[in-house]
């Protein structure tokens, strides 16, 4: 589904990921973990070319780039097998709910308005904000917007969502709204690899977490693996220094 091979980036003499090797089956939840300035926004961004890695091969459904070779036909195949969702939810602001979602079905996947508002009314059904398809993102809360966000990714019908830290953005009382739309989604067997900061939402929706730090894949395993069982003493020193503000959302 994906495969990553020695994917490599660095900024200016700043290595930001340093060889990460990935596999991620259809249907597989990966939430990746670990303290800021790790690779973790960068992995996703590289994924689909937002950045452009220095070396590596990435493999994402019916689409392969290796760095060391490829033409913009290559990135323009490998991003239409992913869809992102965004910190700040980077939504049209000049469009309401329902055109923002509907633009991309009009132009890359050749519907016609009406097919595309069918799906578009769905979708926001589908993330409870049938009532708001005709509003704009400025009348929207951040949570509001960002399950538009999520809903006008799912539209495109990807191989895969990435998700960079979809609540990092909103306010307290907004994160849970934005976490039960991804966690619906994350029973319907959808891949997505989500950044997050959110240790018990983690725990709760992956199959697999990965933990990052300086750039590599420290380790990975089941939550299970990881939260309870670990014996890296990164992981381990990670875990510790997010349980005071775990146990304060509580």
């Amino acid at each position: 589904m994906i495969q990553v091979k020695n994917l490599r980036k660095k900024f200016k003499n700043l290595v930001v990921l340093d060889g990460i090797d990935l596999d991620v089956n259809r249907g597989e939840v990966v939430a990746i973990i670990g303290p800021s300035g790790s690779g973790k926004s960068t992995l996703l961004r590289c994924l689909n070319f937002l950045e452009t890695p220095d070396e590596g091969i990435i493999s994402i459904g019916k689409a392969t780039l290796n760095v060391a070779n490829y033409t913009q036909r290559d990135v323009h195949a490998l991003r239409q097998q992913t869809a992102m969702v965004f910190q700040n939810y980077n939504l049209f602001k000049n469009k309401t709910a329902l055109q923002n979602i509907t633009e991309s079905l009009i132009l890359t996947k050749n519907m016609t308005k009406q097919q595309a508002e069918k799906v578009g009314r769905d979708l926001l059904e589908s993330v409870g904000l049938a009532h708001k398809a005709d509003s704009y993102p400025l009348t929207l809360s951040g949570g509001q917007q960002q399950r538009v966000g999520i809903a006008r990714a799912l539209a495109v019908d990807p191989h895969a969502i990435l998700l960079d830290e979809p609540t990092s953005a909103l306010d307290p009382e907004l994160v849970s709204e934005v976490l039960q739309v991804i966690k619906n989604i994350s029973q319907q067997d959808t891949t997505m690899l989500i950044v997050t900061h959110e240790m018990d939402f983690a725990r709760e929706v992956a199959d697999k977490i990965i933990f990052m730090a300086d750039g590599c894949i420290i380790e990975q395993g089941t939550p299970e693996e990881l939260f309870d069982f670990t014996s890296n003493p990164r992981t381990k020193k990670f875990l510790r220094q997010t349980e005071p503000a775990e146990l304060l959302n509580v």
